[in-house]
């Protein structure tokens, strides 16, 4: 769920015994408040619009779906806790997910994939299991109401849409147009096949960031749900046959969940499998009418098979990884890159088994090496022959966001964030962790980066809540005071301004902003521009003095003069989507910038002039998530990594 904001004129501030302290959003159903329970703990709180409970009959029902949807197994969903009436308002407390919602990381991050992708259709398909087991009908499963939430993706809003269905007008939908199924649209009943139609079409946003069915008004929405395929263009090849099939237009010739769970597990390839009964459902070809409410399994077997899947699903999401078995390294070295690719005779193309996030690069017993982050595994590489150096590093149990490299005396290390909430040091050499983790971050850490302070090296590292945290590496002692940034921060750099260092950071506030290291305290105004959030910062001279790089979901790249907190010549354009990635260099003895994106390419700038340099660089079939610039035999090389699960080399 969204960090909440504060509560305004009108919002109460208690309900049912829940203390009110913010809202965390607002829609067409109701208010969702962050609230705490009598005994202190965070809870969510949804009241519904004051018509719902003008009716009698609304009142009941809701109170009902709300009491059946405490008896949700907590497979991947947000428990419901608590529902009742306040004066002419009903609400439903949830159990509290920080995070994200699904369709805000698509937004700022871009699409899901790899394991990733995977493990998000099987938790989410999970959820769905065990609301369908209780009895209910999601009737608006959308990637809004999946919570990324620390322990893994949940569902929430179950039941809820049933509530309304009442009380709309033959004008209103009930649930979100892009993601409705076209029997809804008909003005038939919801059934299990409904919720199946909608987890397809979130699948589709989640795999490539455009909706299923695209249109800018709901008409033609709408229109496109009910007599055009979708659009499936982006979505892994192992993944289309199985969402096409959901996406059908007939609800009785859709996969029912226990099936898919079947096949996404291994257990199984049962694309069209016999729906479950209930309103909506078609038993063979017939006709679908509407039908009351009867959800049961048909047999003691079936049920038996769902429980097992659901077991099968959650070991796998959540088991410990095998010690002494880690996963083979698979470094393919290509025999050069083709020239449509734009990389010279230096290409390799090294694979790895997810979305290369951060890559960085070290010198390990006097050859150059790559260190890449992919999932929760870290990689080295041998720079000159593209072979893997060494067992993958192991150890985090989320997402590596980001590494960098420094030295401890004479042994070279690895700094790494994750989004588990902590930064970790590593042995270059053994792999070996180096002490404890450091923690104090209260959610993902996007970011870190090193420097050196008094002798000694230094980590940095910005948190998805906001936090900057700096710790010497030698003593393991924080260092400073921790910035407290007002919004969630994507990227930190640290450079010396006026003979002092200064950490710099991209937020989520669409400003960079540059503080002292040591004091914690601001230097200058916030570097206003970007039009949305800074997905990343870098660092660089020109003219001798510093100069901070950021590049933002608006597209642009913008290079800023931190000491006068102005920009220095125009936005850099040309990128269709989010710029995911900066960095900067000196090349031939020139600067150059060097961007990256969702759109799949990599450009070379002039900071000077802000004119590209040459061709943009493709290639990458994914978005272009992390770079950096380097040298291989005597040759300036462009490093980068992507959500394809490649991680390339470019002479340049």
């Amino acid at each position: 769920m969204p960090d909440p904001g504060p509560l305004t004129t009108g919002d109460p501030e208690q309900v049912g015994g829940y203390r009110l302290t913010g809202v965390l959003g607002e829609g067409g159903q109701g208010v969702v408040y962050l609230a705490h329970a009598p005994h202190g703990r965070r809870v969510a709180v949804k009241m519904l619009h004051a018509r719902m409970a003008a009716d009698p009959m609304v009142r009941e029902r809701f109170l009902r779906e709300a009491e059946v949807g405490r008896r949700v197994a907590a497979f991947c969903t947000a428990r419901v806790l608590d529902a009742g009436v306040a004066g002419d308002r009903l609400y439903m407390v949830s159990e509290y997910i920080p995070g994200p919602s699904l369709h805000d990381l698509v937004a700022d991050d871009g699409p899901r994939a790899g394991s990733g992708l995977d493990r998000l259709a099987v938790t989410t398909l999970t959820a769905l299991a065990a609301i369908h087991q209780a009895g209910i009908i999601h009737r608006d499963f959308k990637p809004r109401n999946v919570i990324m939430g620390p322990e893994g993706p949940v569902v929430i809003d179950f039941g809820i849409a049933r509530a309304m269905e009442r009380t709309a007008t033959t004008s209103e939908l009930v649930g979100s147009p892009a993601y409705l199924a076209p029997e809804l649209l008909d003005g038939r009943e919801a059934g299990p096949a409904s919720d199946v139609f909608s987890w397809a079409a979130t699948m589709v946003y989640a795999a490539t960031g455009h909706p299923a069915f695209p249109g800018n008004i709901q008409a033609a929405v709408m229109n496109a749900i009910l007599t055009r395929e979708p659009d499936l263009s982006g979505v892994p090849a192992h993944l289309r046959p199985l969402l096409a099939a959901c996406l059908d237009k007939d609800p009785g010739a859709r996969p029912t969940v226990t099936g898919m769970l079947a096949t996404l597990t291994g257990r199984g390839s049962p694309v069209r499998d016999e729906p479950l009964t209930g309103p909506g459902a078609r038993p063979g070809n017939g006709p679908a009418g509407p039908r009351s409410v009867v959800r049961r399994v048909r047999s003691a077997a079936v049920a038996v098979s769902a429980a097992v899947l659901l077991l099968v699903a959650a070991f796998w999401l959540r088991g410990p990884d095998v010690p002494g078995k880690p996963a083979p390294p698979s470094a393919q070295p290509s025999a050069g890159a083709s020239s449509s690719e734009g990389a010279g005779p230096a290409g390799l193309s090294l694979a790895h088994s997810d979305s290369v996030w951060t890559v960085a690069t070290a010198r390990l017993r006097d050859r150059p090496v790559l260190v890449s982050g992919d999932g929760s595994t870290m990689r080295v590489w041998d720079l000159t022959t593209g072979e893997p150096v060494g067992a993958p590093i192991t150890g985090h149990v989320d997402g590596v966001s980001s590494v960098a490299v420094a030295r401890l005396g004479e042994r070279p290390v690895v700094v790494s964030g994750s989004d588990d909430r902590t930064v970790r040091v590593w042995d270059l050499a053994t792999g070996d962790q180096l002490g404890a983790p450091f923690t104090g971050h209260t959610g993902w850490v996007e970011s870190v980066a090193v420097t050196e302070l008094n002798g000694h090296p230094v980590v940095v590292s910005g948190g998805y809540k906001g936090s900057v945290l700096a710790w010497d590496l030698v003593t393991r002692k924080p260092v400073g005071t921790p910035i407290d940034h007002p919004a969630g921060v994507e990227s930190v750099a640290v450079t010396e301004l006026d003979g002092r260092q200064v950490i710099v950071a991209g937020s989520r506030d669409h400003t960079v902003r540059v503080w002292d290291l040591l004091t914690g305290e601001p230097v200058g105004a916030p570097l206003a521009g970007h039009t949305h959030e800074v997905h990343t910062v870098a660092v660089t001279e020109l003219d001798g003095r510093p100069v901070v790089v950021s590049g933002s979901r608006d597209h642009t790249v913008r290079v800023w003069d931190p000491a006068t907190g102005e920009p220095v010549g125009a936005p850099f354009t040309g990128h269709s989507r989010d710029v995911m990635t900066v960095t900067a260099a000196q090349v031939g003895g020139r600067p150059v910038v060097v961007s990256g994106g969702h759109d799949r390419s990599i450009r070379i700038w002039d900071p000077v002039t802000g004119e590209p340099l040459g061709a943009p660089f493709t290639g990458h079939t994914g978005g272009v998530v992390s770079l950096l610039v380097t040298e291989r035999g005597g040759r300036p090389v462009l490093v980068s990594g992507g959500q394809d699960k490649t991680l390339k080399v470019w002479d340049l």
